[in-house]
């Protein structure tokens, strides 16, 4: 009989370190004894526990893209803990020097990721969500560097600078890597839940690139077609995790965080839709911190890490054995 411990430890190590140093960062907060703020604790999530809870769940079969993944997974530690003391440090370019280190690190995935799919000679649903994830990831890495480095681009403020960093690591990251790892557990499924899933993967797939545009460009509709497209992704996963969480990971435990995280993304997609919207149509909403609060403590406490644990912890519904319980793998795609 398995015992609950025995699913913790499936976490990765790296994972369940980075989620001390993470809580002792929130702790030197309340103390007083730092000044990060809140979206600097949101962001320094993703480096410390939920790219190493991600990326540990994908196994590329090609043999370079594999190499390149395991490498970046085998530094992450290091990249993750160098973009802590970048925070810790004032703005200005020695910031901008220990940031790249987790560029570097993402990098190295976005380029394993980028070699599967091109080996693979398909963008079937499944890899390019995986792709697209790490390269999201990679994406946000850049935003994190300029944010440190003190350079806002194209006249954004160095708020939202740094919330497209925190974006493409949680809803970029996070969630599409969610919605791969749906469409492989589905893929003997030929019901409407694979339909839903293949339609939410394509949806986060290209809503994050559209909303950066809308940000980017003077079409500012844009801010909000994205926003609805990312929500419409992110809401579509949570809907098959919630309602199929019991064939798609095997222990308890992990089927009560799926359905959990399931629940964290409604309030805080409508806000993000909502944001946009208001921001480009100009009637009163949340503010920047308003939204870190209600949107990024939802979305990133809630929906991407209780999601990434479930996921790590969970066993396959099909009990396959070994390693492969819940890794991603194409040899059929």
């Amino acid at each position: 009989m398995r015992t609950t411990h025995a699913f913790w430890q499936r976490l990765p190590a790296s994972a369940l370190g980075g989620g001390i140093v993470w809580l002792a960062l929130v702790a030197s907060r309340l103390a007083g004894l730092t000044r990060l703020t809140l979206i600097d604790l949101l962001f320094l999530l993703a480096p410390l526990t939920i790219a190493p809870l991600g990326l540990a769940l994908i196994t590329l079969d090609e043999r370079l893209p594999q190499v390149l993944l395991t490498a970046a997974i085998r530094v992450q530690p290091i990249g993750a803990m160098l973009a802590v003391v970048a925070f810790l440090l004032p703005i200005g370019l020695p910031a901008a020097i220990l940031a790249t280190a987790w560029l570097l690190v993402c990098a190295i995935a976005a380029l394993g990721a980028l070699a599967h799919l091109i080996q693979g000679r398909s963008l079937h649903p499944e890899r390019l969500a995986t792709a697209a994830a790490v390269g999201f990831m990679a994406f946000g890495a850049i935003w994190l560097v300029l944010s440190r480095a003190g350079v806002a681009p194209i006249g954004l403020s160095p708020i939202i600078v740094e919330m497209t960093a925190v974006h493409f690591h949680f809803t970029g990251f996070a969630a599409t890597l969610m919605a791969a790892l749906l469409l492989v557990r589905l893929r003997q499924d030929r019901g409407t839940a694979r339909s839903i899933s293949i339609a939410a993967a394509l949806l986060l797939v290209a809503g994050s690139p559209v909303l950066a545009l809308g940000w980017a460009t003077p079409i500012r509709v844009l801010q909000v077609a994205g926003a609805i497209l990312v929500a419409t992704g992110v809401v579509a996963t949570a809907a098959v995790m919630f309602f199929r969480g019991a064939s798609l990971v095997e222990s308890t435990a992990a089927r009560v965080l799926l359905r959990l995280s399931a629940l964290a993304p409604l309030l805080p997609m409508v806000l993000a839709i909502e944001y946009s919207a208001g921001h480009v149509f100009g009637f009163p909403t949340l503010d920047i911190q308003g939204m870190a609060l209600i949107h990024g403590d939802l979305n990133a406490l809630g929906f991407s890490l209780l999601g990434l644990i479930a996921w790590s912890i969970g066993g396959s519904a099909d009990r396959e054995t070994g390693a492969q319980r819940l890794a991603l793998r194409f040899r059929s795609t």
